[in-house]
């Protein structure tokens, strides 16, 4: 079991997640569904997104919640 752990806004980094989208199934289907639920490609903004889109709210709060 693996255990990913950010300890909260201020550290969101490009590329959060990304490993663990494109090696489990489940995972990758967690974060389309987090997509669904936002509205918006949020795993696009964690996995490629500039620092300026990681700093906004709308995407900092959820990416980190989510990569709890």
């Amino acid at each position: 079991m693996k255990a990913y752990i950010f300890p909260g806004q201020g550290s969101q980094f490009s590329g959060m997640g990304k490993e663990l989208y494109e090696t489990s199934a489940l995972a990758k289907e967690m974060f389309e569904q987090a997509n669904d639920i936002i509205g918006f490609r949020i795993s696009d903004i964690m996995f490629a997104g500039t620092d300026e889109e990681l700093r906004q709210t709308n995407v900092t709060q959820p990416a980190i919640l989510f990569t709890r």
